[in-house]
């Protein structure tokens, strides 16, 4: 039966390597695929795979003998070379850490067959531990005549003449260097110190080589083991994640997410342009996002970090799914540019909750609209009839104040729904703050707070046209001379003015109040906030009115804000660009 080719992630997990690795390899030319899907996946062959893992251990164990034996063998070499130019009987170089624990042993005339790493090895104490540095070393005819004639081990063979030195280097790794001749045999001479202390230079060179070398090899596990846990945390992420090298702009790494969202294994290796064939990006406004302006490839071409931006993801099968998505370059350690990192959430479940949400605002305004207007006009109704200052009528007017509350509470709750789910947009045309301004008036005066109340309102002459939305701003009006209304005694008056620098219409409400506290100026334009002190008259509102006040200011690309009059009471004033190019 044929052998079937297998996936290049399966041949990873097959062989016990990260699939980044292999993804590299293949890159390379080490593994080739030997068939391809009609999707234009690469396969590969499990032999060849195999075969690719034999070569892989021969490399690393081919590696570590270059590597690292390379100091052992100039290590072993110096207690060789000491006693060919001495004569010694014995000659050993102990490696050593700061703290006395011995590394490794190097010797040359002792026991070869010793199984050191059962026996105690020397630790730098006694005689060992009064080595000199390299121009001052330790010569001493008889050893045991020495008061500190002690830290050999037990195993050493007898030694009468002793001639040591240390070599430290500045990393804290610390070698003995000694050459020891038998009882009977000859003294060691100056001549003797001489050589074992230019042998010292070698030893030295040695040490740092083993430092190099190990700091290397720790680097190499840190950066090792700080791929592994970026890889776990990219595979296991709860958003779509993918990484594109720059160079080459293939695949080197996907997240889980990233594949159930594409449908597709998503191949280590593939190029850019195959990701690109499995799903097309639509933006916010519904319009195609070409190839040349996804996100991602901004980022491969112009190192561009994208903000995270609503897009639509349609699979190959044209299923779509609503995402936050976002893009950033990867630098590279020469300043230019490494990779580039592609970031996608799928938010179905939150548009699913906010239509829930509209939906249920919208059923629950409608259905309190009705029997509010209903109660409001059989109230008006009984008023019509009953008599001047009875407990009746006194008690119709209250209802009718309530119902007419509660459908200002209705209102501003839709409002501020349909602000926040983005179904409310600024729908502009030309028109003329005159108009709106006298309508707001109109419908302030005709209601209850303004009965036997005036307002001022003042349009300079010229006052240009202008391109927004009239049905939004006269919501702010209604909603800022309302306020007036109910919280402030006295008239109230609104100034118009045009700044012909800025191209900005300005507005103000002025009433005659007691002002808003200035610790309050900014907050008192916050979602549901209500002010802590003052406001004594009219009864407390839903704190939603202003809030809209400054999500429509806002979206007419304008501001909003509060000042105390010199004269008491409160000048609640907005801007906003004219926009000329449409007016």
């Amino acid at each position: 039966m044929p052998e079937r080719p297998i996936s290049l992630r399966r041949a990873a997990e097959i062989i016990g390597v990260h699939h980044s690795t292999l993804a590299r390899a293949v890159n390379r030319g080490d593994v080739k695929p030997v068939t391809t899907t009609p999707g234009g996946w690469n396969r590969f062959s499990r032999r060849d795979i195999e075969r690719y893992a034999r070569a892989l251990e021969a490399s690393e164990a081919a590696r570590s003998q270059i590597n690292a034996p390379t100091v052992d063998r100039a290590l072993m070499d110096i207690p060789k070379l000491a006693r060919e130019l001495t004569g010694a009987d014995y000659a050993a170089v102990t490696v050593q850490q700061s703290n006395g624990r011995p590394l490794r042993i190097y010797h040359d005339g002792l026991e070869s067959d010793i199984d050191w790493k059962s026996h105690e090895l020397p630790r730098g104490r006694g005689v060992l531990g009064k080595l000199g540095h390299a121009d001052s070393p330790l010569r001493l005819d008889d050893l045991s005549s020495h008061p500190d004639s002690y830290g050999f081990p037990d195993w050493h063979p007898p030694m009468q003449a002793l001639l040591g030195v240390q070599v430290t280097n500045s990393a804290g790794l610390k070698a003995n260097l000694y050459l020891a001749n038998s009882p009977g045999n000859r003294k060691f001479t100056v001549e003797d110190e001489y050589l074992l202390t230019q042998l010292t230079h070698f030893a030295q060179l040695a040490l740092d080589s083993a430092n190099l070398y190990e700091r290397e090899r720790e680097n190499r596990v840190l950066a090792e083991s700080a791929e592994r846990r970026l890889q776990a945390v990219i595979e296991e992420s709860t958003v779509g994640v993918l990484i594109v090298e720059a160079e080459t702009r293939l695949l080197v790494g996907s997240s889980q997410e990233a594949r159930r969202l594409f449908g597709h294994s998503l191949d280590l290796g593939m190029t850019l342009d195959d990701v690109y064939q499995l799903a097309t990006l639509y933006d916010g406004d519904g319009k195609l996002v070409t190839n040349n302006e996804s996100p991602l490839e901004l980022a491969l071409v112009s190192k561009k970090l994208t903000r995270p931006q609503e897009m639509l993801f349609e699979r190959a099968n044209g299923s779509r799914v609503p995402v936050v998505v976002t893009a950033a370059p990867i630098g590279s350690e020469n300043g230019g540019l490494d990779s580039a990192v592609l970031i996608f959430q799928d938010v179905t479940q939150i548009h699913e909750v906010d239509d829930a949400k509209k939906e249920f605002l919208s059923m629950i305004t409608h259905d309190l609209r009705s029997p509010l207007a209903t109660i409001k006009g059989m109230a008006g109704s009984l008023n019509a009839i009953s008599e001047p200052d009875s407990e009746i009528k006194l008690g119709l007017d209250a209802i009718d104040e309530e119902v007419d509350h509660m459908t200002e509470l209705v209102s501003n709750i839709l409002d501020m729904s349909r602000i926040e789910s983005g179904t409310r947009g600024v729908e502009r045309e030309i028109c003329h703050m005159a108009d709106i301004v006298q309508d707001a008036i109109r419908r302030t005066l005709g209601s209850r707070h303004g009965q036997g109340r005036s307002i001022k309102a003042t349009i300079p002459s010229g006052f240009p046209e202008m391109y927004a939305d009239p049905g939004q701003l006269g919501r702010v009006l209604d909603n800022l001379l309302s306020n007036a209304m109910k919280y402030a005694p006295g008239n109230v008056e609104i100034v118009n003015s045009y700044d012909v620098k800025t191209d900005t219409i300005h507005t103000e409400v002025i009433d005659q109040g007691e002002g808003i506290p200035a610790s309050q100026h900014k907050e008192i334009f916050d979602k549901f906030y209500r002010l802590r002190e003052g406001r004594a008259r009219g009864r407390e509102g839903s704190g939603l009115g202003l809030a809209i006040c400054k999500s429509v200011i806002g979206a007419h690309g304008g501001k909003i804000g509060v000042n105390n009059n010199p004269q008491g009471g409160a000048t609640f004033w907005f801007e906003f660009p004219r926009d000329p190019d449409q007016a």
